[in-house]
Formats: C-alpha cells, structure tokens, sequence
C-alpha cells in the first residue's frame, strides 16, 4: 500500500505545482516546480520522488498532539472590562516605540 497520494498537480502559465498527503498520518508536502526540475519527465519523477522522501520523513517525525480539554464554556463567562482592554492596548503601543 503506497502512503503518498498526489492530491492536486496543477500548470498554470509556466509554474507547474504539485501537493503530496500521506495516507496514514495528517502530513503534507506542497511544491511548485523549478523551470529545471520540470525540463523534462525523468526530472519531474526525480522532484517528486523527492518530495516523497521528505513527505516520509515528515510523517516519521510526527508525533499525535496532546488531548486536550475544551474550557470554552468557562472562557465565554469570563467577563473581561473595556477599560482593563484599553490600557493594555496603551501599553503595548507604549512598547513599540
């Protein structure tokens, strides 16, 4: 089973771009083509075997996020003053100068 899927390859004028996914892990790669990488098609099946590789090794460094919990609730009852928002603004433009 191959874990590449080529899920858009697009020419436009002279650009020619490319995205590969990984079928197993929420990985991808984008890519828009040199003028010599698409000079000819043993160079543009060389680029992509290529970018496959990266996509593999991206997909071997991936590592599944935390779970986390959704607070939501408690963030929307949070009641947070127009003046306290003011002059914070203030003092972060007081910084950028």
């Amino acid at each position: 089973m191959e874990t590449y899927k080529i899920t858009r390859y697009e020419e436009k004028s002279d650009a020619l771009f490319i995205c590969i996914n990984h079928t197993e892990k929420p990985v991808y790669i984008e890519h828009f083509f040199t003028e010599d990488e698409r000079k000819n098609e043993e160079s543009i099946k060389d680029t992509i075997a290529g970018l496959i590789a990266e996509l593999e090794i991206k997909a071997d460094e991936y590592v599944e996020p935390e779970e986390s919990v959704s607070n939501l609730e408690y963030a929307k009852n949070l009641t947070i003053s127009n003046s306290k928002i003011t002059a914070k603004k203030a003092e972060l433009i007081t910084k950028r100068i």
